[in-house]
């Protein structure tokens, strides 16, 4: 005989609608651009959250939290500056079927983002090493179904700051090798890469 304990749950046959949503993802942050950054700083980690509300079938909105380190690009590097990214924003996003065993999830989210160093090579100035600025995140979960409302998968995401990162700021501008004409031009970019989660509750009964 089967044992029936022992079998997944099987995915329902109709569409299942949920009145809020849970996402997260955690993973490496990778620093695209500009140069300098990529010069001066590797990804240390990636985390985000948001709670959202759907607002139509398959359309949701929220609010997300995001904190993202980078830290030293080289083992032997003679400074440790850390650059820690705060990020909150609006988040509006489109997820596929709830019945099906993969579940995609595309979102944008954007608002403020505060910048800060720590380890700094000169002495920082009175509040620190602080940049106020703006992000937007578009994000892509691929999850697998583990019940009706739970789905685990790899999460990928572009991070945009609309901010010019310059080494000579926290002074390692000395010991690393880039053109300040050119290596610092073009805004902050990074990729995301990690696992990620997609929660659905409140059923609804559309």
């Amino acid at each position: 005989m089967r044992d029936h304990a022992l079998m997944p749950t099987p995915a329902p046959t109709e569409e299942i609608f949920y009145k809020g949503s849970v996402e997260a993802g955690a993973g490496e942050i990778i620093p695209i651009t500009n140069k300098a950054l990529r010069t001066s700083f590797s990804g240390v980690y990636d985390l985000h959250l948001s709670g959202n509300y759907v607002i139509a079938p398959h359309i949701f909105a929220g609010l997300e939290l995001e904190d993202a380190q980078l830290g030293n690009a080289f083992v032997n590097a003679v400074y440790n500056t850390q650059m820690t990214l705060y990020d909150v924003g609006v988040k509006i996003g489109y997820y596929t079927y709830m019945q099906n065993d993969f579940l995609f999830c595309y979102s944008l989210s954007a608002g403020p983002s505060l910048i800060i160093y720590s380890n700094a090579v000169i002495p920082a100035p009175r509040g620190g090493f602080r940049e106020q600025s703006f992000f937007a995140r578009p994000d892509m979960l691929a999850g697998y179904r583990v019940n009706d409302e739970l789905r685990v998968g790899i999460d990928i995401s572009i991070l945009l700051l609309g901010y010019h990162f310059n080494p000579a700021t926290t002074g390692i501008s000395e010991d690393i090798n880039y053109d300040p004409s050119k290596d610092i031009n073009g805004l902050t970019t990074c990729v995301g890469l990690g696992f990620g989660i997609y929660w659905a509750f409140d059923e609804s009964k559309k």
